[in-house]
C-alpha cells in the first residue's frame, strides 16, 4: 500500500479520524496529504512539543554558551526538590516521575480553578494557575535518579529553565528565535486572539479536565459534564493548567511546518557541534535515548524507517510523530488526532503509525 492507502484507510474506518503527512527529503516535500481534513489544517503535536520546542531551544542556548548540559536545575530553578542536571532532565533520568495529575491541585484553587470552567477566566486566574502547576512540579521528590523513566515533569521543569535563563516564556523565545513565522506555536489561554484564528483546528478531546487514559484509572475524577469539543485549547491537562504553554506539550502545527522546522533546526546543522551531543545515545538503566530524543528500537513505531545509523524521531500521544534520517537529510511528521473518540483507543495508532512509515520507506526505496 502506498502511504496515502495507509493512511485513507484508517481514516475511512474512524480511528484516527483525520490524518495529515508530509515527507521532506533535503528540505523538499517529496510527499504530502491530507485525509478527513486540509493540508492547512493544525493539530495539537502533544509531546512532539517535548523536541520540536523544548529540546530544540535548549540546544541553542548550549551552542550559544547561555546553559551547559551538565548545569544542575537548581542554578535556574533554585527551589528545585530535585537536583538534576539539564542532561538527565533531557535524558529522562532524573528520577521524577512520568506523570501526575498536577492540574487536580489547579481545578481545586479558588483562584485558578475558573480556568476549567467552560466560561472564560480573567488572567488573574491563568497567571495562578502556571504558578501552582509550577510549585506542584518544583516540589515533586526524584527518588530514583540515574534509572530511564519517560517524564513530562521533566520537561515541564526544562521549559522553567528556559524561562528563567531568556527572562521570557517559552512560547514567545521559541516564536522569535525557532519557529520563524511558521504555522506552528504556542496557543496562550489567557489571551482572546492567538495566530489559530480563521484557521481549521482539529479537535482531540470532549472534556475538561480530559477522561483518564489507560492506566491512568482511579488517579482523578473527571466531573459530570456535557461532552464539547474545544479545538485550539490543548489535549493535555497539565499543559492546559499552565494556560497553554508548556515544556511537555502545546504545541499546535502543520504537517509541513513541522517538517519544515525540523528540517532547519536538526538538519541544516545550525546547532554546531552540539547537534551531535545531543543526538549521542544518552547511557542510563532503561530504554535507549538520545537527549529529548527518542531513537527508533526493534519493532518500534517509526518502521522501516529506523533502520539509518542516525535516525531519532518523538511521538506524541495525540497521534502524531515526527522521524528525522540525518544521512538522508529526511524528515517524515504524521499527525492525527486519535484522542477524539477516546483515550482508550490506542491500538488504531499502533498499528497505523509503522504501517505509514513502512509504506514511506517503500516509496523511498529505503524498505
Amino acid at each position: 500500500m502506498s502511504p496515502d492507502e495507509v493512511l485513507a484507510a484508517a481514516v475511512a474506518s474512524g480511528d484516527p479520524p483525520a490524518a495529515q503527512c508530509c515527507v521532506l527529503l533535503d528540505g523538499r516535500v517529496v510527499h504530502e496529504s491530507a485525509h478527513g481534513c486540509a493540508l492547512a489544517s493544525v493539530f495539537d503535536v502533544a509531546s512532539v512539543t517535548k523536541v520540536a520546542a523544548t529540546t530544540s531551544a535548549l540546544a541553542r542556548l548550549v551552542a550559544e554558551g547561555a546553559v551547559a548540559l551538565d548545569d544542575s536545575v537548581r542554578r535556574f530553578l533554585p527551589g528545585a526538590a530535585f537536583d538534576a542536571s539539564l542532561r538527565a532532565l533531557l535524558g529522562h533520568r532524573s528520577g521524577l516521575p512520568a506523570w501526575r495529575p498536577l492540574f487536580v491541585r489547579v481545578v481545586a484553587d479558588p483562584v485558578a480553578g475558573a480556568c476549567f470552567s467552560r466560561d472564560a477566566a480573567p488572567p488573574a486566574a491563568w497567571a495562578r494557575a502556571r504558578t501552582v502547576l509550577m510549585q506542584s512540579v518544583l516540589s515533586t521528590p526524584a527518588p530514583t535518579p540515574g534509572r530511564r523513566e519517560y517524564s513530562d515533569l521533566g520537561f515541564l521543569a526544562l521549559g522553567a529553565v528556559i524561562e528563567a535563563v531568556t527572562a521570557t516564556r517559552l512560547d514567545r523565545f521559541c516564536e522569535a528565535q525557532l519557529f520563524r513565522g511558521r504555522d506552528l506555536g504556542f496557543v496562550d489561554l489567557a489571551t482572546p486572539a492567538s495566530w489559530l484564528d480563521g484557521a481549521h483546528v482539529l479537535a482531540t478531546g470532549t472534556t475538561r479536565p480530559r477522561a483518564p487514559a489507560p492506566g491512568q484509572e482511579g488517579l482523578f475524577e473527571v466531573p459530570s459534564q456535557q461532552a464539547a469539543p474545544d479545538p485550539g485549547r490543548v489535549d493535555d491537562d497539565n499543559a492546559y493548567a499552565m494556560g497553554g504553554v508548556a515544556g511537555h506539550a502545546g504545541l499546535f502545527t502543520t504537517a509541513r511546518a513541522l517538517a519544515e522546522h525540523a528540517h532547519a533546526t536538526w538538519i541544516e546543522d545550525a546547532l554546531g557541534a552540539t547537534r551531535a551531543a545531543f543526538l549521542a545515545r544518552d547511557p542510563a538503566d532503561g530504554p535507549p535515548r538520545a537527549l529529548g530524543w527518542d531513537v527508533p528500537t526493534p519493532g518500534s513505531s517509526a518502521g522501516a524507517l529506523g533502520r539509518g545509523a542516525r535516525v531519532f524521531g518523538h511521538l506524541g500521544y495525540t497521534g502524531c510523530s515526527l522521524w528525522v534520517d540525518l544521512d538522508r537529510r529526511l524528515v517524515v511528521t504524521l499527525l492525527t488526532n486519535r484522542t477524539l473518540p477516546g483515550r482508550e483507543r490506542v491500538e488504531g495508532i499502533r498499528a497505523l503509525r509503522p504501517a505509514f512509515h513502512d509504506a514511506v520507506a517503500a516509496r523511498l526505496g529505503a524498505g
